[in-house]
C-alpha cells in the first residue's frame, strides 16, 4: 500500500467521529433526511460508513466498497432504516475530505467513491439457482421452521434423531446448520424477519451445537491443534464455532476462544499449545485493522514462528486476494474448505517433523490380581473392572494389528501393480523406439540405391526427420519423467499472460491438429489472466493436453480450449469429442508406467508419460488438474486450476527493442570440434564444411588444447564426456588460453540438468546444446552476438 493511501486511510479512521458529526450536522435541516431515526443513530450509521471506507482504502479493496454500498442501496427500510440515501452520504463526504485533507490523500478517498458511486449503476447479477435437491434439505428446512418457531428443544431433537439414523455429524453441520445460519441471513436483509428474530435463531443454534459435542468429542490426543477466534462482538462467532467443530470432528484438537480476545492472548495461547494453525474471523469490514492487528502480534510472538494463519469471513468471501493483504497464509469459503486448506498449509511442517514410526505390535497386557484378595462384593467390583479394562485394551490391540496387516496387504498389492506397470512400460519402451528405427533404416537402405527418383530421395528425407524427431520426443519425456521423480527440475518463475502461453502450446501442436484436419476451437477469456510460472513447462503442459485431444480424437474431431478466472485461480479446459475414457481408468490417467485403455484400441504411440508430466509440472506449480469423461466414444475433458495474479501485484515492464540483425554476409569461421565419437564428429565436420566454415576435429582433451593454440579456432564445439580429461577442465583450460575472451565455447553433452548447465558456465562455456543437436542451432552460431561484437 502506497504511504498516501495509508495516511488517508488512517486520517479517515482516527477522524470519523468529527467527519461524521459534520455531515449529519450538514444534512439535518435538508429534505433528503430520514427524520425517524434519532441523532444517535445517524451518528453511528456515518462513522459505520467512513470506518468501512477506511478500511477498503487501508486493505487495497475497492470491491469491499462496492459491495457494502450495493447492501445499503438494497437494505429494506424496514431492516435498518438510514437516515439518508448513501449517495447523499458520499456527496458530503468528498467535500469534506477535499476541503480537509491533503490533495495526494482526497485523490484516494475521491477515486474510492467514484468507483463505489459506478457500481451502483451496474445491474446486480441475479443469485444463481439453488440446487435442486441438495443433501438433507428436507431436515434442513424442518430445523429452520422449528427455530423460526421458538421451538430449539424440537430442532434439537431432529438433529438427533437424523444422527441416530445414520446421518453423519459432518453432515449436520454442512448440509443443516451452515445453509441454515445463511437462509437467516438473508430472511433478515430481505425484512422477512426481524432482528431479535435473528438474535434468537443464532442462539439457539449455537446452543443445538454444544448438545452435539459429545457425540465428537474424544479424549485422545491429536496430532494437529487449532486455535480459533473472531474479531468483532460474539454475536458473528456461530460460522467459526461451525469452522471449530469440524475440525474437531476431523480428529484435530481445537481450542476456541470466542471473540474480544485480546491478541497477546492469542499469541501466547499459540504458543503454549504448539498449536500449527490459527482460525481468524471477521465478519465487519470495519474490523479488518483489529484483525490485521492480532496477525501481526501473532507472527512477531516467541514460539509462534511456524503457526500458519487461516483467514475467514464475509469480506474474505467477496474479495478473493485479501487474505494475502491481511497477512494470512490462505483462506476459506467454509468449513469443509478451510480443513482441506489447513492440511496443506502444515504438510511441509509434518514432513519435516516425521519422525520414524515406532513398533505398531500391541503390547502384551498382563493382569494381576492384587495380593491378598478377598471374595467380597468391593473387591468382585474391582476385579470385573480390571477385567473389562483388559477387554478393552485387547480389543484395541486386536483392531491395531488388523488395521497393520489391512496396510501391509495394501502396501503389498501396490508394490505387485508398480512392478507390473514398470514391465508394461519398459516393453512399451522397447517397442516405441523400436519403431522410429524401423522407417529410418528403410529409408536409409533406399538412399544408398543408385538412380533414385528426386521425390523419393525427398520422402525418405522427410521420413527420416520425422521418425527422429519422434524419438527425441520419447527420449525427452524420459529425461523430463526422471528429473522431476528425482525433484532435479527448478522453475524459473515469472509473471506470464496465460493467453500468451497456450498460444505457445497451439503453436506446437498445430502441425498433428492440421495434419488430421481437426477443428480447434478457442474460447479465452476476454480479461487477461495473470500467472506466475515457468512459460516453457507450462507451455509443455498445454502441448501435451492438447495433443492427448489431438491423438485420440479422429480426423476432422473438434477440440475446444477454455479459460476463465473463478476468484484467485485460473481455469483451463482442454476438451475433445474423441475416444473418451472408461470411468473406472480416470483414476489412473495420470498415473507414470501406465497408458490408459483407449491406447489399447487407438494406439498412436508414446509412452503414455504426458499426463503423467502434466500432473507433476502442475502440482509443481501449486495447481490441480483432472480429467472427465461420460465413457467411450463421449470425449473427454481435461482441466487445470492455476494460481491467479491479482492485477495490482503485477509489475508493468518495457520489452526489450530487438537488435536488427547485421546486414553484413556471413564469413566463414575457424571451427574446433572436440568430440571423441567418430559418428558424431564426422557430421558435426561434413555439416560446418558445408556451411562454409574451417571444421577441425579433436578426439581428445590433450589434442584439443594444443590445436587450439595452434589454429586460434573462433568456435570450440566441447564434448564434456572425453576419455583423457573432463571436459570442463579443457573448457577452463581453453578459457585461460583465450585471454582476450573472443572465442565462442559451447558445450555438448547428453545431460539437460541445471546442476551441469551451471557448471559449464562457471569453467568458461557460452552456450550449452544437449545431444541431438538442432542443425539450425548450429548454423545460428557463426553469428552469435558475442562474435558479431568482435572485429576479425
Amino acid at each position: 500500500m502506497t504511504d498516501t493511501a495509508r495516511i488517508s486511510a488512517h486520517m479517515l479512521r482516527e477522524g470519523r467521529r468529527s467527519i461524521a458529526e459534520t455531515i449529519c450536522l450538514h444534512l439535518e435541516s435538508s429534505s433528503i433526511v430520514n427524520q425517524g431515526v434519532s441523532p444517535v443513530e445517524r451518528l453511528e450509521q456515518s462513522e459505520t460508513h467512513i470506518h468501512i471506507l477506511a478500511a477498503c482504502i487501508e486493505f487495497k479493496s475497492p470491491v469491499l466498497l462496492n459491495d457494502y454500498v450495493q447492501w445499503v442501496t438494497r437494505l429494506p427500510q424496514s431492516v435498518s432504516p438510514y437516515f439518508c440515501e448513501i449517495s447523499h452520504f458520499l456527496d458530503e463526504l468528498v467535500c469534506i475530505v477535499e476541503a480537509e485533507f491533503p490533495q495526494e490523500a482526497a485523490s484516494v478517498v475521491k477515486h474510492y467513491i467514484d468507483t463505489a458511486r459506478k457500481s451502483l449503476l451496474v445491474e446486480c447479477p441475479p443469485e444463481p439457482p439453488a440446487r435442486a435437491s441438495p443433501p438433507q434439505a428436507q431436515l434442513q428446512s424442518n430445523y429452520l421452521a422449528a427455530l423460526l418457531d421458538t421451538r430449539r428443544h424440537d430442532a434439537l431433537n431432529m438433529v438427533l434423531k437424523a444422527m441416530e439414523a445414520g446421518v453423519e455429524i459432518e453432515s449436520i453441520y454442512l448440509n443443516v446448520i451452515q445453509p441454515a445460519q445463511h437462509e437467516l441471513g438473508r430472511l433478515w436483509q430481505t425484512g422477512q424477519i426481524s432482528v431479535a428474530q435473528e438474535h434468537y435463531c443464532t442462539a439457539a443454534t449455537q446452543f443445538v451445537m454444544s448438545q452435539l459435542q459429545p457425540w465428537f468429542l474424544t479424549t485422545s490426543s491429536a496430532n494437529q491443534t487449532l486455535v480459533a477466534t473472531c474479531v468483532g462482538d460474539e454475536l458473528h462467532e456461530v460460522g467459526l464455532r461451525i469452522v471449530a467443530d469440524l475440525f474437531e470432528v476431523s480428529g484435530w484438537n481445537t481450542i476456541y476462544l470466542g471473540a474480544n480476545v485480546p491478541p497477546e492472548s492469542i499469541a501466547e495461547t499459540l504458543a503454549s499449545s504448539s498449536a500449527q494453525i490459527l482460525a481468524i474471523s471477521c465478519t465487519m469490514t470495519q474490523h479488518l485493522s483489529g484483525m490485521a492487528d492480532v496477525i501481526r502480534i501473532v507472527r512477531s510472538y516467541p514460539g509462534c514462528e511456524r503457526v500458519k494463519i487461516l483467514a475467514g469471513g464475509y469480506p474474505f468471501n467477496i474479495d478473493p486476494y485479501l487474505w494475502k493483504r491481511i497477512g494470512a497464509d490462505a483462506d476459506a469459503l467454509d468449513g469443509k474448505a478451510a480443513i482441506r486448506v489447513a492440511s496443506r498449509l502444515i504438510q511441509p511442517q509434518n514432513q519435516a517433523d516425521r519422525q520414524p514410526p515406532s513398533s505398531s505390535t500391541p503390547q502384551q497386557v498382563e493382569f494381576q490380581a492384587p495380593a491378598g484378595l478377598h471374595q467380597t462384593d468391593d473387591d468382585l467390583s474391582r476385579l470385573n473392572n480390571s477385567l473389562i479394562t483388559l477387554q478393552r485394551k485387547l480389543n484395541k490391540a486386536n483392531v491395531e494389528l488388523a488395521a497393520l496387516n489391512k496396510t501391509n496387504q495394501e502396501k503389498a498389492e501396490a508394490l505387485q501393480q508398480a512392478d507390473r506397470r514398470k514391465d508394461e512400460f519398459l516393453a512399451m519402451l522397447a517397442h516405441e523406439l523400436r519403431g522410429p528405427l524401423a522407417p529410418m533404416e528403410l529409408a536409409m537402405g533406399l538412399l544408398q540405391m543408385d538412380d533414385l527418383n528426386p521425390s523419393l530421395i525427398r520422402e525418405s528425407r522427410e521420413t527420416m526427420q520425422r521418425q527422429l524427431h519422434q524419438m527425441k520426443h520419447l527420449i525427452n519425456d524420459l529425461l523430463d519423467a526422471s528429473r522431476i521423480a528425482h525433484g532435479k527440475i527448478e522453475l524459473k518463475k515469472e509473471t506470464l499472460d496465460l493467453t500468451n502461453v497456450l498460444y505457445r502450446a497451439i503453436e506446437t501442436v498445430h502441425p498433428l491438429i492440421r495434419e488430421k484436419q481437426q477443428n480447434l476451437k478457442l474460447h479465452l477469456s476476454d480479461t487477461p489472466i495473470q500467472i506466475e510460472g515457468d512459460e516453457i513447462r507450462l507451455t509443455q503442459v498445454f502441448a501435451n493436453l492438447l495433443t492427448n485431444s489431438s491423438k485420440y480424437t479422429d480426423n476432422e474431431g473438434t477440440i475446444r480450449l477454455t479459460t476463465k478466472q473463478d476468484r484467485d485461480t485460473a481455469v483451463i479446459e482442454v476438451c475433445d469429442n474423441g475416444f473418451g475414457i472408461d470411468p473406472n481408468l480416470l483414476q489412473d490417467v495420470f498415473t507414470t508406467f501406465t497408458q490408459e485403455q483407449r491406447s489399447k484400441l487407438h494406439s498412436n504411440g508414446g509412452l503414455g508419460l504426458g499426463l503423467s508430466l502434466v500432473k507433476q509440472l502442475v502440482d509443481l506449480h501449486q495447481g490441480s488438474v483432472s480429467a472427465d469423461s461420460e465413457g467411450a466414444d463421449r470425449g473427454s475433458t481435461f482441466s487445470v486450476r492455476l494460481p491467479a495474479l491479482e492485477l495490482e501485484e503485477i509489475n508493468t515492464f518495457v520489452e526489450p527493442e530487438s537488435t536488427p540483425s547485421s546486414s553484413e554476409n556471413i564469413r566463414s569461421r575457424r571451427v574446433l570440434i572436440i568430440e571423441d565419437m567418430v559418428g558424431i564428429s564426422r557430421m558435426l565436420s561434413l555439416l560446418f564444411d558445408k556451411l562454409g566454415h574451417e571444421p577441425l576435429v579433436a578426439a581428445n582433451g590433450v589434442t584439443a588444447i594444443r590445436m587450439f593454440q595452434e589454429y586460434a579456432p573462433e568456435i570450440v564445439i566441447l564434448d564434456l564426456m572425453l576419455p583423457d580429461m573432463n571436459g570442463l577442465e579443457v573448457a577452463r583450460e581453453l578459457r585461460r588460453l583465450d585471454q582476450n575472451n573472443t572465442t565462442l565455447i559451447v558445450a555438448l553433452t547428453g545431460h539437460s540438468d541445471d546442476l551441469r548447465r551451471h557448471q559449464a558456465r562457471e569453467h568458461g562455456c557460452d552456450e550449452f546444446f544437449v545431444k541431438p543437436i538442432d542443425i539450425q542451432d548450429l548454423q545460428e552460431l557463426a553469428t552469435h552476438p558475442k562474435l558479431m561484437s568482435i572485429n576479425r
